[in-house]
């Protein structure tokens, strides 16, 4: 089964080593809070923000997570010190999405997608069913923050290490004039984001509607 989606709205970034400007002062204006986000939710965050999203139901998507946290936890372990209590807190999959709803006060449903290189591809599956079971607009987003120690001695799959896209999507109205995503993945980005990225790049060449296979 498949269904036609309208594109209300699509945004990425990515950057070789570290995303320079995610506005993340102005759109956390509180220091306190703002310390505590991790490198996902800052771009989960901006890309929300690029979208015109302020609340609904979000599907997030992340092959590999917070791994800056995760390493955090198995270095203090590893070196017998103190687990901080805000990397601890940091470590699961949904902390980006729920700093959103935290500082949006939306209260409506997240899912949180990891399927490894398929993660993006899964997430606008469960997006669109979303959309078309509750006939309202859904933000689809998937983040990658791989900037750890040692990371150019493993990595083999992106050239980017901090990267993310996002789109808006409600079910449309009829199928006319609606296109199969097609395969407009940047080169270098990792392939985890890969259906996405093709998305918002179908959308920036003025596609506004396409199909999703269920």
């Amino acid at each position: 089964m498949r269904v036609a989606v309208n594109i209300i709205s699509a945004s990425k970034i990515y950057a070789p080593v570290k995303i320079q400007d995610l506005e993340d002062k102005r759109i956390v204006p509180k220091m306190m809070i703002r310390r505590r986000l991790t490198r996902n939710a800052k771009i989960m965050l901006y890309l929300a923000d690029k979208c015109g999203f302020k609340g609904g139901k979000i599907v997030y998507a992340s092959a590999f997570g917070e791994l800056q946290s995760s390493v955090g936890i198995t270095d203090s372990i590893l070196n017998k010190t103190q687990i901080s209590p805000t990397i601890f807190q940091n470590s699961v999959y949904n902390s980006a999405p729920s700093y959103f709803s935290l500082l949006n006060s939306d209260k409506d449903e997240i899912i949180t997608v990891s399927a490894g290189m398929k993660s993006s591809k899964d997430a606008l599956k469960i997006a669109a069913l979303q959309a078309l079971v509750s006939g309202e607009r859904v933000l689809c987003v998937a983040t990658e923050c791989l900037d750890i120690k040692n990371i150019d001695e493993v990595n083999s799959c992106t050239s980017y290490l901090e990267s993310g896209a996002g789109v808006v999507l409600e079910i449309a109205q009829d199928e006319s004039d609606a296109q199969e995503i097609e395969s407009l993945n940047d080169n270098g980005v990792i392939e985890s984001l890969a259906d996405l990225i093709s998305v918002v790049n179908m959308n920036e060449n003025g596609e506004k509607k396409i199909f999703i296979e269920l």
